[in-house]
Order: C-alpha cells, then structure tokens, then sequence
C-alpha cells in the first residue's frame, strides 16, 4: 500500500489539485480527516472534517492570485509521505513572485488521506514520520 500512497500524493502535485483544482482532491480524503496548519501559518490550527478542509482549501486558492505546490521530493515512511516542495504564490496583482520551501505530511487508512500537516521543517517531518532519529 505504501507505493500507491507515494502514487496518490505525486499525483496531487502533478495535476496541481491543492493549486487548481482542490475540490477535485476531496475524494482522496477520509471523512475524519485532520488538516494541519502549524502555528506560523496565517490560520493556525487544526480542520476536522471534509467541510473544514474545503474551506481551508478554497480560502488558500482565494487568498492568492496564483499558487503552485513545485514537488521536489518524496519520502515513503508506511502509512506517511514526506514531501519537500516550494510552494510558489503571487498576490494582489504582483508580478513578483514568493517562494517557500515547505515539508507536506499526508498521512494514509485504507487508502484514503486521514491526516495533511505542512511546515517549514523537513527534519522534522521526516523525523515524526519515523524517517529519521
């Protein structure tokens, strides 16, 4: 299961589902699942349930004028994936252009997405994954 869990989450970013299509990724999530912004984030804290994460989802894709999640790599840990990416955004009719490297951990039951949580760490995504000591 682990390698169509790695599938599933190359593909999100693939098809730009988090950047242009949001609504089309719900389907991969459990009915229970928890959507994790760390306490930098400009919403902190924690969506419960697939309307919550909806709306954390549309209001990040309203928020810019443009987003893009620019995977760079993939770490298999089970159940979790690790991903390292720059996630890319322009805003209020800004051509200029602001880039962050963020670390993306989708967590898997029965093949559907029980846990999202990004930050900024990769260590230590990679870490509470079990990937690293």
């Amino acid at each position: 299961m682990s390698q169509e869990n790695v599938e599933v989450v190359r593909r999100i970013y693939e098809q730009g589902l988090l950047d242009r299509h949001p609504e089309q990724a719900l389907g991969l999530f459990s009915p229970d699942v928890e959507f994790v912004n760390p306490p930098e984030a400009v919403e902190p804290g924690v969506r419960r349930g697939i309307p919550e994460l909806a709306q954390a989802l549309q209001s990040v894709t309203e928020s810019f004028d443009s987003t893009q999640h620019e995977l760079l790599d993939l770490s298999d840990a089970g159940e979790s994936v690790v991903a390292w990416l720059n996630f890319r955004t322009r805003s209020g009719g800004s051509e200029t252009e602001v880039v962050q490297q963020e670390a993306h951990t989708w967590t898997f039951r029965a093949g559907k997405v029980v846990r999202f949580e990004w930050g900024r760490d990769r260590m230590a995504a990679l870490k509470a994954a079990g990937l690293r000591e």
